[in-house]
């Protein structure tokens, strides 16, 4: 049988075509379509080009017109916004406290707290709030703010400041500020304030802790502290003076905690030796003697007297240009004879008692570098007396100090580091001193001062104090604890002879050297405490009041010995010492 169209292939497919096209269908191949050219294929179909519509060109001004209307409403949500977001906003400044800080218990009794509010408007049903209680009687209202003062100490701990703004349409603003009344000053732990006794030149380390919210400096130096507040602080050398451990906590409180570091030093039995002593041969082979026979060991020589003469060659322009140069010895020559004999070597500065410096400074017109009285002209005790003020006066005895070191000598001992004494309707002037300076504290200034610099040089240091600074300190300038703390061993000057009766309870001091000495010598140990500062005490050799000789001596000597002082110095003024009843020395 015979098939009908619809069982040929491709038969249905054209008949379709013709019926869409109004006529028959062509016979041949299919049109093709070239998509790169965007046309019929002519040749086959017999017709031109055909161009196709623009369709993206629309879709792309359509989208222009969506996103321009996007823009726009983005851009009024915005504005609307910032209106909304301007007429609520509320600004505060404050001063007189800070967020997350801390104040010292002293401080907090007089908080002086000012918050402005801006803008104003806003303050109308304002509150200010601390710990929950309302401010509202205390705090006075300003046009602009809160004015907020306490007048009694803050409870200890944790506090809370907070101000309430009303805002329209939105809920109310809130500002808090938290700070912290601190009554605690911060903790310093160390195993030992006062270091066993170590060598000049040696390191020195120490351990501690400190509270965590601390910060710690050592002599000024910031220390780096452990998660823990742990810390270590190493020296080279031992430091002259004390290490200065300075903890501070987040409220500014400080706390301050001495390291004493004592230096070793031989014992110390010696006498005294002007520098015109030293030139005549008597005195000096006298001095010899007495070292050789082992009952001295320590020789000390003027640098600078009394009388503000400088006794050797010195190099000191000053010293030169004032005419204070005396070549009474030559220093460089007389260390080298003493070291021979190993004996230690003490050199002598007079600081501010010096009539040569005093009366050349007048003359050129160096005022302030003298101590005057209440007419302005200058102060007569002892002819003439420098200002320990002046720097130029405190430069001049440094100078001859440290040239002193640098020819040899162990130790500079400085002596009349002080102001005189009162007098009966005189005024002391000292230029340069404060009304609320104290003159004790200069002097310690001072002796601080020459302290590192002697140290540096390679020499230890120490201060001639008298007998009477230890219970009055404000006669003379001399404090015996704060003197402690800038030497390395004081040198009191315990004279029975110089004790009024009934001083320290001994009625008759002169006669009762030994009683005199114990009790004054007792009491020098008591204001130093604690700084591990030696005693080398002058004792007196000279008759005043009564005839001094070996008896005498010896029972000065018993008094220091008995208080566990083994050294002392020995003081004539004419370089005739009384030393029969001494003990030799069997150990350097």
């Amino acid at each position: 049988m015979a098939s009908s169209l619809r069982d040929i292939p491709g038969a249905n497919r054209r008949t379709s075509a013709r019926r869409r096209r109004g006529g028959l269908a062509r016979s041949g191949p299919p049109i093709l379509f070239d998509p790169r050219a965007n046309l019929y294929d002519g040749a086959r179909t017999g017709r031109g080009p055909r161009r196709q519509r623009p369709l993206h060109g629309g879709r792309r001004r359509i989208e222009t017109v969506d996103l321009l209307l996007g823009m726009g409403v983005v851009l009024i949500v915005g504005f609307l916004a910032w209106q909304l977001w301007s007429s609520t906003r509320v600004r505060v400044t404050v001063t007189g406290i800070e967020d997350h800080g801390a104040v010292t218990f002293e401080r907090s009794q007089s908080l002086d707290v000012l918050i402005k509010v801006k803008p104003t408007g806003r303050l109308r049903g304002a509150t200010l709030v601390l710990d929950g209680a309302d401010l509202a009687n205390i705090a006075k209202a300003r046009h602009d703010g809160f004015h907020w003062k306490t007048d009694k100490p803050m409870t200890a701990g944790p506090h809370r400041l907070e101000l309430t703004v009303p805002r329209p349409i939105l809920p109310a603003a809130h500002f808090t500020w938290d700070f912290l009344v601190d009554a605690v000053p911060p903790r310093i732990n160390v195993s030992r304030t006062l270091l066993d006794p170590v060598a000049m030149d040696a390191p020195v380390t120490i351990h501690g802790t400190v509270d965590t919210d601390s910060t710690l400096t050592a002599n000024g130096d910031e220390v780096e502290l452990g998660d823990d507040g742990s810390f270590t602080v190493h020296f080279d050398h031992a430091p002259a003076g004390p290490i200065n451990l300075v903890a501070t906590d987040h409220a500014g409180q400080t706390t301050l905690k001495e390291i004493f570091v004592p230096i070793k030093r031989p014992m110390t039995r010696g006498v005294h030796m002007s520098a015109i002593s030293w030139r005549q041969k008597d005195l000096r082979q006298a001095v010899l003697d007495l070292a050789d026979r082992k009952l001295i060991n320590t020789v000390e020589l003027d640098i600078k007297d009394e009388s503000g003469e400088v006794g050797w060659p010195s190099t000191n322009p000053l010293a030169k240009k004032i005419g204070a140069i005396k070549r009474y010895y030559d220093l460089r020559d007389a260390v080298k004879q003493l070291k021979a004999r190993h004996l230690r070597v003490i050199g002598r500065v007079v600081a501010f008692r010096d009539p040569i410096l005093a009366t050349a400074a007048w003359a050129e017109g160096h005022k302030d570098w003298v101590l005057q009285d209440s007419k302005g002209n200058p102060l007569g005790d002892y002819g003439g007396f420098t200002n320990f003020m002046s720097p130029d006066v405190r430069k001049y005895n440094i100078d001859l100090a440290l040239e002193a070191v640098d020819l040899g000598v162990d130790e500079i001992l400085w002596d009349y580091v002080r102001r005189p004494e009162d007098r009966l309707g005189v005024q002391q002037v000292i230029p340069g001193l404060g009304p609320n300076d104290l003159v004790t504290e200069k002097v310690a200034a001072f002796l601080a001062e020459a302290h590192r610099q002697v140290r540096a040089a390679g020499a230890l240091q120490g201060a001639s104090v008298f007998g009477i600074a230890s219970i009055r300190p404000d006669t003379i300038g001399q404090s015996i604890p704060m003197i402690a703390k800038t030497v390395d061993y004081i040198a009191p000057m315990v004279y029975p002879s110089l004790w009024v009766a009934n001083e320290y309870h001994v009625s008759d001091p002169p006669r009762m050297p030994y009683q005199i000495v114990t009790r004054s010598l007792q009491d020098f140990q008591l204001k130093t405490k604690g700084t591990g500062v030696p005693m080398v005490p002058w004792l007196q050799d000279f008759s005043l009041g009564t005839t001094y000789g070996p008896d005498q001596v010896r029972a000065q000597v018993d008094a220091a010995m008995g208080l566990g002082i083994k050294s002392f110095l020995l003081w004539s003024p004419r370089v005739k010492y009384h030393a029969d009843r001494l003990d030799p020395i069997t150990t350097r």
